[in-house]
Formats: C-alpha cells, sequence, structure tokens
C-alpha cells in the first residue's frame, strides 16, 4: 500500500554533507465515513492511531479503531489528574533498601515514586511515569521526588543512621529537556545536605540520546559532589570508551538478568562480564531485581558488590524505612568456599587482638583469632583461611616470620601485617619477596584497614580463579 512506500522509503539513508543520515515516519490512517464525517474528527481520528504506531515502535503504520478514542479519553483524563498530583499532594515516595554482601548491611536506599489516586488507590509506576515522560511533566514530577528525598536524608542524617547515599532516578526528558543541575543544586542548598548522600541515577539509553549534552550535564553533576550511577546496565548500547568518560561511581546490573541467572548459564557469563569490566574502573556494582538466596549466594560469588530486591525488602515508606535501618539483622549470605569469608587475626596482646576483632566483625567475616604464631599456624591446618592479619613484634616468632612460614605451606592465602616500630628493613625485604600483600602501622585507620581487608578477600578470590582456570 502507499503508507507501507512511503515508510519504506523514509527509512532509507541518504547523503548530507558526506554523511549518512537515517530518517524515518509513523502514519496513523482514518477513513471516511467510517472514522469521521467531518475534517476535523477524521484528523483527530488520524493523530490517534499515529500515537498508537508511535507506541508500537515507530516506523509503523495504524488504522484508527474506535477503541483508541476510549484510550485516548482515559489517557487524557489520567494525565490531566498526574499534573494535579503534585499540588493535591497525592505523591508518595517508598524507599527499597540495598545491603552490602560482605557485612550484609544496609548501606542505601533507592527512592521511588508512588501515586495514590483519590478514586483509583496506588498506581503502578508503570502506568503514570511513562505518561509523565511523553507528557513532558516528568520534569515537574523528578523536581518534587529531588527535594522529598533530600529532605528524607537531613532527617535520616540528624537519626545518624549508617547510610552511605540515597538513589534518585533521572529520566531521559530531565536529562536532555529540564534543569536537572539547578534543580539539584538548589535542593541540596535548601536542606543543607552533604552532596555525596544524593546518588543520582541515569539509565545508559538515555545518556546515549543525546551523548554530548549528557555529558556535560553529568560533569557539573558530579563537579557539584553527587554520585552518580548507571541503572539497567547491559540493557543499552554504550561503550567502554563512553562509559570511562562518565567518570560514574557506580553500575546497576539490570533486573533481566538477575531474574534467571541461577538457571541460565549466559545471563549469569554476562553478570560476571558487568562485573569484571565495573571493578576494572574502580566501580560499585549493585545487583537490583534480587529475590532468592540462590541468587543472593551466586552475585557474592561473583564478587558483587551490592544487592536489591524483594529478598531484602520490598519499597516501603520512609517511617518504615527508618525503623528497617534501626533494627535490620546483618544478612548472612553463605559462601561455597569457606576461605573466602575466613580472616585469621594474630596478636600477643589481648587488648589489640580485641580492638581488631571488634572492628571486623561488623564486616560479617568468620574471624578466627590466635595470640601467638605457633597457636596461627595451627589454626592455619585445621581451617581455610583467607586473609591473615598479624602483628609485627610478638614473643618468640615474629609476624614476618609467620607469614614467611604460612606462605610455604598455604600459597594462596593473602598475608598482611601490622607493625607499631618504625624500623623497616625487615619488613620491606618480607614484601620484596612476596611474603606480604600489604603492610599497616599502629594505630591504623579504621576505613582504610576495613577496605583493605576486603580488597585482599578480592585479591585470594581472584587467586583461586587462576588456580581453577
Amino acid at each position: 500500500m502507499a503508507a507501507q512506500r512511503v515508510i519504506d522509503t523514509m527509512a532509507r539513508p541518504f547523503e548530507l554533507n558526506g554523511n549518512s543520515v537515517y530518517m524515518g515516519a509513523s502514519i496513523g490512517i482514518s477513513l471516511y465515513p467510517n472514522d469521521g464525517s467531518d475534517a476535523d474528527t477524521l484528523l483527530s481520528s488520524a493523530a490517534a492511531a499515529l500515537h498508537q504506531a508511535k507506541l508500537r515502535g515507530r516506523g509503523m503504520l495504524q488504522f484508527f479503531s474506535s477503541e483508541m478514542t476510549s484510550r485516548s479519553k482515559q489517557r487524557l483524563t489520567l494525565e490531566a489528574a498526574l499534573r494535579r498530583s503534585v499540588e493535591r499532594q497525592e505523591l508518595r515516595l517508598y524507599y527499597q533498601p540495598q545491603v552490602d554482601l560482605i557485612s550484609g548491611q544496609i548501606v542505601g536506599v533507592e527512592a521511588l515514586v508512588r501515586w495514590q489516586h483519590p478514586e483509583r488507590g496506588l498506581i503502578p509506576p508503570g502506568e503514570f511515569i511513562p505518561l509523565a515522560e511523553e507528557s513532558g511533566f516528568v520534569v515537574t514530577l523528578g523536581d518534587w521526588v529531588l527535594r522529598t528525598a533530600c529532605r528524607q536524608i537531613k532527617a535520616w542524617a540528624t537519626l545518624e543512621l549508617p547510610l552511605r547515599q540515597v538513589a534518585v532516578n533521572v529520566s531521559a526528558v530531565q536529562l536532555s529537556r529540564g534543569h536537572l543541575v539547578a534543580s539539584v543544586k538548589e535542593a541540596l542548598e535548601e536542606t543543607g545536605i552533604a552532596p555525596n548522600l544524593l546518588e543520582l541515577e541515569i539509565t545508559e539509553s538515555s545518556v546515549m540520546l543525546d551523548r554530548e549534552k549528557s555529558f556535560e550535564t553529568l560533569a557539573q553533576l558530579k563537579a557539584l559532589g553527587v554520585s552518580l550511577s548507571i541503572d539497567d546496565f547491559g540493557t543499552g548500547y554504550s561503550s567502554l570508551a563512553y562509559l570511562q568518560q562518565l567518570e560514574v561511581n557506580k553500575l546497576k546490573i539490570d533486573i533481566a538478568f538477575v531474574r534467571d541467572m541461577t538457571t541460565n548459564s549466559n545471563n549469569a557469563s554476562i553478570i560476571k562480564a558487568v562485573i569484571a569490566l565495573g571493578h576494572s574502573l574502580g566501580l560499585e556494582i549493585i545487583a537490583e531485581g534480587v529475590e532468592t538466596p540462590g541468587q543472593a549466594r551466586q552475585l557474592r560469588a561473583l564478587r558483587c558488590d551490592v544487592i536489591q530486591g524483594y529478598l531484602v525488602s520490598k519499597p516501603i515508606p520512609g517511617v518504615d524505612m527508618t525503623q528497617l535501618m534501626s533494627t535490620f539483622p546483618a544478612m548472612d549470605i553463605p559462601v561455597d568456599n569457606q576461605a573466602l569469608n575466613t580472616l585469621l587475626v594474630v596478636d600477643d596482646e589481648p587488648s589489640m587482638l580485641t580492638s581488631l576483632t571488634r572492628l571486623l566483625r561488623n564486616e560479617n567475616y568468620r574471624i578466627l583469632s590466635a595470640t601467638s604464631a605457633e597457636e596461627a599456624l595451627a589454626l592455619l591446618a585445621l581451617h581455610p583461611v583467607g586473609v591473615i592479619l598479624t602483628d609485627q613484634r610478638m614473643t618468640g616468632m615474629t609476624g614476618i616470620e609467620l607469614l614467611a612460614r604460612a606462605r610455604k605451606m598455604h600459597p594462596k592465602v593473602v598475608r598482611m601485617v601490622l607493625s607499631g616500630y618504625t624500623g623497616l628493613d625487615s619488613l620491606t625485604e618480607a614484601i620484596n619477596r612476596g611474603e606480604i600483600y600489604k603492610f599497616f602501622t599502629k594505630p591504623w585507620n579504621d576505613a582504610e584497614l576495613i577496605e583493605s581487608v576486603r580488597e585482599a578477600f578480592a585479591h585470594y578470590a581472584e587467586k583461586i580463579d587462576v588456580a581453577l582456570s
């Protein structure tokens, strides 16, 4: 038919200034007299058919049907109600927790908007978010979500809850048409929260719609001090080069890959590749849509950092989230190889041993402790151990001597040493011989020591992978 020939012709590329340019067309068709007896009615019917053609994926043609009139009226009614939802205070923010796979603690939450319609009740986001994006109302909606989330962040900061960040979604329309940078700056100034407590989630497909403008906007947001994450990673078409340029902090693995990862080897392989890619760029990896212990266990084995999903909690209101964070017990996510979770701490001073054990127990490790090198070697013979953390100056055998023996008998164990004195010659020699993975001085920095132990376990996991390959 003629309409299809128009679509096919428009889809062919043409040359413009030496470049191939692609265009497309969608067509809505109405017929006289069934779809209208006058020009205005026919045009209105054709417009309704055109809208349906675009919804089907563009580059399509669609004939008008009477059902479209009904759907169009429903859409207009819903859009009008949505535009009044902010002033009528019908919008709600729910929050879904994110749990660290090592410590088992809640480390962040994602803010998710809900619409409490006075007649229809709670309307699913999948119904009103696309409508908000099509109509442009998503900019107003996004501003409301941003300010409400920042006020909640301030309330949680006042309660001193152990929360690293609250994530807020940013739509493609906000990124391209809204005054996103100004809105974020105003929300931060209005609430006075630390910028690093706010995280903005952007889908990779929305970034690539207008790459130049998106990169500029994200750079300005980064300069404000907020954290950035790429949502639904793996479903778009960004390249590694673009990912490096974005300077984001996190990648979120899409639920589509997580859902079947325990039964679909291809999905598991994709997740493993995304995690390896993200870690190579120094990014934190979050898996969303985690619903089963098996998924969590496999994600931990693949060295994912954080999980989010119904296994932890469904999205809940702010008041309920405050209660959950205050009472949440650390999740115990088992590992297949006990050594991946077992830390041996050695120090002949009981007070130091207690301090180290107390500090690192919050990381949900299985901790073995020894007050001498001889006792430590005995524990190594009995238990699978991934990391040893030992004091240097001990009665009898020193820490370096202990690690030298451990290296010979248990070569894959990652070895770390603490020292309270400044004579570094023997330590330097031990490092050069490969007997020590990392060295710390006393008194240590708690955050640096915790992070280094995490890195040591990751290093152990890499050694195991190499040994198995």
